[in-house]
């Protein structure tokens, strides 16, 4: 395969080899488009970017296939069967779709329409709602694509595959203490720093949320900082619109009180989005600057900050100077006495070998293991894959009219995903028997699923409803369709 291929020859050999595809991206990541037709060779990354660079970088082939494969990662592995079925209908032309995406950019016709607010009751023991907002595939992959744009992608060693993205916006991500939302650090990232914190003798701590974070951003500011960074009017114009939130069902929203919850046009961004996290840390980098030193290290997961002192006093202190910050911010942290926080674990206080839930962890000094809620959380998900499959299960038995989904063997691979994937944010725990005690649970859990389909396929004599048990598809309950005359 060539370095750069035209756009012409590129739709004709996807057309063609539809199993190149993968390839084909590839490709397209060598080289990014610059030009105001959008096509795929371009200049190499480490030249100054002028204006209109970087609008023209976000309608580019290679960087809106980029956006597409990671809203399709993260799509295909939603639990919602809608936002599944949204990426499906989207892929069965997503080369055509792309294009059409890139043209609407192109000619100034692109808006953020379609979207609706859901606010779903947060998790047991909790009151009130969290707000959502439920974009178009669409919607995702542009926003995505200005993501990728301002923080930048590739690796250091593939100077042509790499783009640095600005300047003002990496040295934000470059932020030693910040750890959410940023692609070189994360969860581990901070557990490090609060480790090593503890061993260099900051024993004690305040932890606190933010309260309704994203619903605080000023949006004003933010675009007024990716505007003084990229010097790129109609950049700007598109990274405001994708800030905004315009809801198609504000008035059903209104109706029931929540609208409320959402963020307006002025302040505010939705959850979820791909620009969130960015507009957070935006945010708050005074924040981060601010509340390291003087024997203080705030370690900063979004809108979760942890803040580790030599001394209790030095903990309150610091915390009083972050709260005083976050108000003038027109934010507000949690009050360590507020008995109802502590119990929701929404803020915390104390010496850290006492123990405190962060990122995930129940961390105990040097100890770290999944907190209780995070455990939890996991037998949850499991319990309704299980539930979700017996019904599955012992509607297939009465017969062909059920769909093959969530069956024996579809709940069985759900349970392996959902079990792999936890055990992947929680491979930095240095209590490997709470793992142990974990298994005995989801073991307890598999034997449900096994003696129900043991006890639905014995007890039948007809082999079709042992297939439609087990949850492979039957031939003979396919659905006919006559051709149309």
């Amino acid at each position: 395969m060539p370095g750069v291929w035209s756009d012409e020859v590129l739709l004709q050999r996807i057309r063609s080899h539809p199993s190149d595809a993968a390839c084909v991206i590839g490709a397209l990541e060598i080289g990014d488009s610059t030009s105001a037709g959008g096509g795929l060779i371009g200049r190499p990354s480490d030249q100054v970017t002028t204006a209109m660079d970087l609008s023209a970088k976000v309608r580019s082939q290679a960087v809106l296939h980029r956006a597409w494969a990671s809203v399709r990662r993260s799509g295909l592995s939603s639990t919602s069967p809608a936002t599944q079925q949204n990426i499906k209908k989207f892929e069965a032309d997503w080369f055509g779709n792309i294009r059409r995406i890139a043209d609407a950019l192109r000619e100034g016709r692109f808006e953020f329409t379609g979207e609706r607010g859901i606010a779903l009751p947060k998790a047991k023991g909790k009151n009130g709602h969290r707000p959502l907002v439920l974009a178009p595939v669409e919607n995702r992959i542009v926003r995505r694509a200005i993501l990728e744009v301002l923080q930048g992608y590739g690796d250091e060693g593939t100077r042509r595959r790499r783009w640095a993205g600005v300047p003002a916006i990496r040295h934000i991500m470059s932020t030693p203490t910040s750890v959410g939302g940023i692609p070189e650090r994360g969860v581990p990232h901070g557990l490090m720093l609060i480790d090593q914190a503890i061993r260099d003798g900051h024993h004690w701590f305040v932890r606190s949320d933010i309260q309704n974070f994203f619903t605080r951003i000023p949006v004003r500011d933010i675009v007024a900082f990716v505007s003084s960074a990229t010097d790129d009017a109609s950049f700007v114009a598109l990274f405001e619109k994708a800030l905004a939130t315009n809801l198609t069902n504000k008035e059903e929203l209104e109706e029931r009180h929540l609208f409320k919850l959402f963020p307006d046009k002025q302040i505010g961004v939705a959850q979820g989005s791909a620009l969130s996290a960015l507009a957070g840390n935006i945010a708050l980098r005074h924040f981060d600057q601010a509340m390291n030193g003087r024997e203080v290290v705030c370690v900063r997961y979004i809108d979760d900050f942890t803040l580790l002192a030599t001394s209790e006093s030095k903990a309150q202190a610091a915390y009083r100077s972050a709260s005083a910050l976050l108000r003038s911010m027109g934010m507000t942290a949690y009050d360590p006495d507020d008995r109802q926080a502590r119990r929701l674990s929404k803020v915390d206080s104390g010496n850290i070998y006492n123990g405190t839930d962060v990122l995930g962890y129940r961390i105990s000094g040097l100890s770290r293991q999944p907190c209780a809620a995070a455990c939890r959380s996991l037998l949850s998900k499991l319990d309704t894959v299980v539930a979700d499959g017996l019904r599955a299960m012992r509607t297939a038995a009465d017969g062909p009219q059920a769909l093959h989904f969530d069956r024996y063997h579809q709940s069985q691979a759900l349970l392996d995903n959902i079990v792999f994937g936890w055990s992947q944010s929680f491979r930095h725990t240095t209590a490997p028997h709470v793992l142990v005690s974990l298994d005995s649970e989801i073991d307890r859990r598999i034997d449900t699923l096994t003696r129900a389909a043991r006890e639905l396929a014995g007890s039948a004599c007809d082999a079709q409803v042992r297939r439609r048990v087990a949850g492979v598809h039957l031939l003979a309950d396919t659905r006919l369709v006559p051709l149309q005359t």
